[in-house]
């Protein structure tokens, strides 16, 4: 308030200041008071914004307070795990000592068993004889006696054999349980340092919040709808690109986000994103510069698990490094480029598809802090597609539970979006918000190029529980289908422009 009036002060003084050079002149008060009625009023609602601004940066400041409690709890999971990582390989260097004794002590075993065989065999082979050398003259009665003493020693030493066996057994056993014993510390220890990485993930991302237009990637937000891979090349290689988003040439319609690599042909492609292959085509010898080409190129499909899918097209003759069915990891390589199809030179077209094969945006990693992960033409990046994931083992897709959802079905079961078994019965469940209550599924038998329809009825609150399969009588390796709300006749209330595609196995 002291500073309000100062200022009040100084633009009173200002404005008799500027009136003292006319004696005769009388100041207009009423408008001099208006203007510091105004000017004081101004003032007040800076002073209120201010006071908002310091509550504001008091409790940021309490929030930064925070963050040093939370590094530190983080620093000391983390120094936790580096001790229990020391003792994890304590144990397992125990754990060889252990086993190499083991080891020896079965062979000693072993050795003692022959021992205890030829000793037997030699004491059978004694008394056949002394029961010959009892048949003869009393001449071979010093030679029997002999004989009997050699039998004696030999039994002693038997017995001490069979001793030492018991002996090894009893230290084997002991082995086995120590051996037991150390297998399921590692096994206690290794679930701790599981146990303390996902604390220490979920402090760090507690640090972050991300709205429910962006979801958390590795403590960052990323935009929904949007997908992030790295650059389809191996470590260190330098990727141009002639034809991005919204390209004129080809890259419209259905393949708008699609992007043009150019690179020489039986160049390495890596996989941009990790997943399983659901197709491969790899025959195509040709290609050409037109839309005719368009079904002579080789590609090999990626389906991430999550309902996208990578393609990587123009591949060369018997290009695809992979068969169908194989898990593929981040940075694996998966293929060698081509110029097969419908193509102006070598060069890899890369896109991620949706689950009704329309193409979706993609940002790679290397872009991010030039243009927020867009490609465009003409940029130069190199790749950082390292290999990760190894041991991870990818699924296929499962159609989500709004899939369905703009025809008028809720689905509240797994089903198969991706790949499905022939002849096999899949729980399909949900809700229909249809007029009738009537579900309605479509299938495409590809051989006779026509769809078939069956319709079901739902409960009273729109409930179905109904059998999805797809039968080897009717389909070969690949399929469409639907589900929908229908109407008495089993129609749909809309008709669909793009089904859902299935590879049948």
């Amino acid at each position: 308030m002291r500073r309000a009036s100062f200022i009040v002060l100084l633009l009173v003084a200002a404005s008799f200041a500027g009136c003292s050079g006319e004696e005769n002149s009388v100041p207009n008060t009423d408008y001099k008071d208006e203007e510091i009625s105004d000017l004081n009023l101004r003032l007040n609602e800076s002073e209120d914004t201010i006071e908002s601004l310091e509550e504001i940066v008091s409790e940021l400041q309490e929030l930064a307070d925070q963050v040093p409690a939370l590094q530190t709890t983080i620093s000391n999971l983390n120094e936790e795990i580096t001790v229990l990582n020391g003792n994890i390989s304590t144990l397992r260097d125990e754990l060889q000592v252990l086993g190499e004794q083991y080891s020896q002590a079965l062979g000693d075993v072993q050795t003692l068993t022959e021992e205890l065989v030829i000793a037997q065999v030699n004491l059978s082979g004694l008394e056949e004889e002394l029961e010959r050398l009892e048949e003869d003259s009393a001449e071979a009665r010093e030679n029997i006696q002999e004989l009997r003493s050699l039998a004696e020693s030999l039994n002693s030493t038997i017995l001490e054999l069979q001793n030492q066996i018991i002996t090894y057994d009893v230290i084997i056993s002991n082995l086995e349980a120590t051996r037991d014993y150390y297998y399921e510390r590692v096994g206690e220890l290794e679930e701790s340092v599981e146990d303390l990485e996902e604390e220490i993930s979920e402090l760090q991302n507690s640090q972050l919040e991300c709205d429910d237009s962006t979801y958390e990637d590795n403590g960052v937000c990323r935009s929904g709808g949007i997908v992030w891979v790295s650059i389809p090349f191996e470590v260190g290689f330098v990727a141009n690109i002639t034809q991005s988003f919204h390209g004129y040439y080809s890259h419209n319609g259905i393949m708008l986000y699609a992007v043009d690599f150019p690179v020489n042909e039986n160049t390495t492609i890596t996989a941009a994103l990790p997943g399983v292959v659901i197709e491969v085509v790899e025959h195509h010898t040709g290609g050409c510069p037109s839309s005719d080409c368009v079904n002579q190129s080789n590609y090999v499909i990626i389906d991430h698990g999550d309902s996208t899918f990578g393609m990587y097209a123009h591949l060369t003759y018997n290009g695809v490094l992979l068969d169908v069915g194989d898990i593929v990891h981040q940075g694996e390589p998966i293929a060698l480029s081509g110029n097969t199809g419908w193509s102006t030179g070598p060069h890899l077209h890369f896109e991620v598809k949706d689950i009704y094969g329309q193409s979706m945006p993609v940002r790679f990693n290397e872009l991010s802090s030039l243009t927020n992960g867009v490609a465009f033409w003409g940029a130069s990046v190199v790749s950082n597609n390292t290999q990760s994931g190894q041991g991870v083992n990818h699924t296929t897709s499962m159609c989500e539970e709004d899939l369905f959802l703009s025809f008028g079905i809720l689905l509240d079961s797994d089903i198969p979006c991706s790949v499905a078994q022939l002849d096999t019965a899949y729980a399909l469940q949900g809700w229909t918000y249809g007029p009738s209550g009537r579900v309605g599924v479509g299938q495409y038998d590809i051989s006779a190029g026509q769809w078939n329809y069956w319709c079901y009825y739902s409960n009273s609150n729109g409930w179905f529980d109904i059998d999805l399969s797809f039968s080897s009588s009717t389909h070969e390796d690949s399929t469409y289908f639907m589900v929908y709300s229908a109407d008495a006749n089993c129609v749909s209330y809309q008709a669909w422009d793009a089904s859902i595609g299935l590879w049948l196995e």
